[in-house]
Parts: C-alpha cells; sequence; structure tokens
C-alpha cells in the first residue's frame, strides 16, 4: 500500500490494467478506457513501484507492477470508497468488497482469478462438452521443459515452454503450471530485474499467489 494517497484515476488506471493482465498502451488507456492518466500521474505510479513504464515502437506501454498488484488486492477490504472519490468510485469500492468476497469464499488469489477469467469463452453446442486437458497438460509441459532444459534443474523461460506446446489454450497451460508446481521438485519463479521484462515474456507469465512468475525448474535436486 502507497504513502501516498492515489487519485481516483489514479486508482482506475492501476484495475485498468489489473483487468487487461497484459501491458497497455498509454494512449489505449485513455481512448478505449476513458482513463486519462497524466504525466505528473504516471511518474507517481512509476516512482511508487505500482506500475512499470517502458517505451515500445515510440509508445509509452504501462504495465502493473507487483506492487500495484498487492495494493490491488488491499483494496478488496477496503469497504468503502476514500474521500472524494464520487459515485462511480463508491460504485467500484462496493463492486471490489463482493470480489473480495467472492475470492475468499472460493479460496482463490487474485491472480488466480484473473489468469482463470482471461480464458477464451467456450460457446455453442460444445460449450459444456469440453474434455479438460488435466494430467495430459501436465506431462505435455514436461516433455515440453525437457526438450528445452540443458540440464535438470536448470530455468527455462515460460515464453519458450508456450511456443513448444502452443496447441493448448492459455488456459490449460496456466492450469497444468499451478499443479506442477505443488510438485516437489517444481519451482516457478519470477524474473528478479522487471525492467529486462519484455512484453512476450510478460504476456508468458503465469500469476501464483499474486504475483507473476516467468520461469520454471523442474527436477532439481
Amino acid at each position: 500500500m502507497p504513502d501516498e494517497r492515489l487519485t481516483t484515476v489514479e486508482t482506475a488506471a492501476l484495475f485498468i490494467l489489473l483487468a487487461e493482465a497484459v501491458p497497455v498502451a498509454n494512449v489505449r488507456l485513455t481512448q478505449e478506457h476513458r482513463c486519462e492518466l497524466k504525466k505528473g500521474s504516471r511518474e507517481k505510479l512509476e516512482r511508487l513501484k505500482l506500475i512499470e513504464v517502458e517505451r515500445i515502437s515510440g509508445r509509452l506501454v504501462l504495465t502493473l507492477g507487483e506492487k500495484g498488484w498487492a495494493h490491488c488486492h488491499a483494496q478488496l477490504a477496503a469497504g468503502s470508497a476514500p474521500p472524494g472519490s464520487g459515485a462511480i468510485g463508491g460504485a467500484l469500492y462496493a463492486v471490489l468488497w463482493r470480489w473480495g468476497r467472492f475470492l475468499a469464499a472460493q479460496q482463490l488469489s487474485l491472480g488466480e482469478f484473473v489468469t482463470v477469467s482471461n480464458a477464451p469463452a467456450v460457446t455453442g453446442p460444445q460449450a459444456g462438452g469440453r474434455t479438460p486437458v488435466g494430467p495430459d497438460a501436465d506431462e505435455r509441459v514436461c516433455t515440453a521443459y525437457a526438450s528445452l532444459a540443458p540440464r535438470a534443474g536448470d530455468l527455462v523461460s515460460l515464453a519458450d515452454l508456450r511456443d513448444m506446446v502452443g496447441d493448448l489454450t492459455t488456459a490449460d497451460v496456466d492450469a497444468a503450471l499451478r499443479r506442477l508446481h505443488r510438485r516437489r521438485g517444481v519451482t516457478l519463479v519470477p524474473e528478479a530485474n522487471q525492467k529486462t521484462l519484455d512484453a512476450r515474456t510478460r504476456a508468458a507469465a503465469v500469476v501464483i499467489g499474486d504475483q507473476p512468475k516467468h520461469s520454471i525448474a523442474m527436477g532439481a535436486s
């Protein structure tokens, strides 16, 4: 939680980045989400390490930082909007409070909810008939890791691993990674230097315990 109070626009920007779950161009934040994050606010959020800002092809691109995830999670239990938030702010915090109760009842982390809800919706006659990939996806991920890792226990980028199992959906791979994370000898880790992450690496991350993980190691002794 930052020591400085955030404005309604700054808070809204954080939750838009949370909902998008991918890097978002600053201009898109304004044009599509009607959230104009001016330079002073953008620099404030970056200084507080709530967001990360990089310039890609001449455009400013914003990503929710780890402290931003933590701040959003804290707001789920806030109960009421900060003074001066207005009716829209009050409505937002009422929804956040209900959202927090749902996650607690389902024993889901905020990151897990965002990742699962980011999966493509299945519609039509096959909506109820899709066969879960389950353990098959686990084995596919293990096989892909073995193909990529020079030695057991070496770190492999999730971006490279996802390329090896490109026929599986994002949701299936995410679920497999979370199951494997609970196995002995399997470790998922975040990139230590977040500034070095490119868009491909960020998009391939799996969120576990509200923290994006970017690499995996299996079979470490």
